[in-house]
């Protein structure tokens, strides 16, 4: 059984409550409220300046250029394709600008962010991908599920549905295939003396997945 596979099995519950999250569910089948993706979608692209500072210091610490290529692809894809995508949904939500522009964490998201740049500084190229395989395991796993159950947003006559669509589309394995196998074949290859570090990584990535969800839900619980 590789590493990847034993980690999943070992924190199940978690994997499932990450990739199988009613906000999942309700965007899979057009019935999730607008307000709910707002709150999502802006507090995902505070986020992803974070993911970006995570991957940079990950091609940084790559053993060789073998391993930093597949990475920098994937940073290059956030910072120009990924970042486009990001401004025409704010056209299609409605956000200006000057809101998207200069919007803050909610605690929730800075706490993700924090933990991942503490990562990248702090940790080994492999605990890195270890993160990123989550980060990006997690979301290719809902979007291919829905995907091959035919999901069609549309059909719920929701004004967003067709862009829900487009947002699963970007989270399958056309999209995220390839970096996501590079990031398992990497934390598959760890030694013996590393599977304790991964786990806790593994983990606690899982956690914050599942509290992301939370907050774009329900809303910050954050006292």
């Amino acid at each position: 059984m590789s590493i990847t596979t034993s980690l999943k099995n070992e924190h199940l519950a978690l994997w499932k409550s990450a990739t199988e999250h009613p906000f999942i569910a309700e965007l899979g089948d057009g019935s999730l409220p607008p307000e709910k993706f707002r709150r999502y979608f802006l507090q995902d692209y505070v986020f992803v300046n974070d993911l970006v500072k995570m991957a940079g210091i990950a091609v940084s610490k790559a053993p060789d250029l073998t391993l930093a290529r597949p990475i920098e692809e994937f940073l290059h894809a956030i910072l120009g394709a990924e970042d486009a995508v990001f401004i025409d949904a704010f056209k299609t939500l409605g956000i200006p600008e000057s809101e998207f522009r200069s919007v803050e964490p909610l605690p929730t998201t800075a706490a993700f962010g924090n933990f991942l740049v503490r990562l990248a500084y702090e940790g080994s190229f492999r605990e890195i991908c270890c993160a990123m395989y989550v980060t990006e395991g997690v979301y290719i796993e809902w979007g291919e599920r829905l995907r091959k159950a035919g999901a069609d947003p549309a059909a719920g006559g929701l004004e967003l549905g067709e862009f829900y669509q487009d947002w699963i589309d970007l989270h399958t394995e056309a999209a995220l295939g390839d970096i996501v196998q590079f990031l398992g074949g990497v934390v598959d290859q760890s030694g013996p003396g590393e599977t304790a570090g991964l786990a806790t990584v593994f983990e606690s990535a899982l956690r914050y997945e599942v509290a992301f969800w939370e907050m774009s839900y329900r809303g910050e619980q954050w006292p």
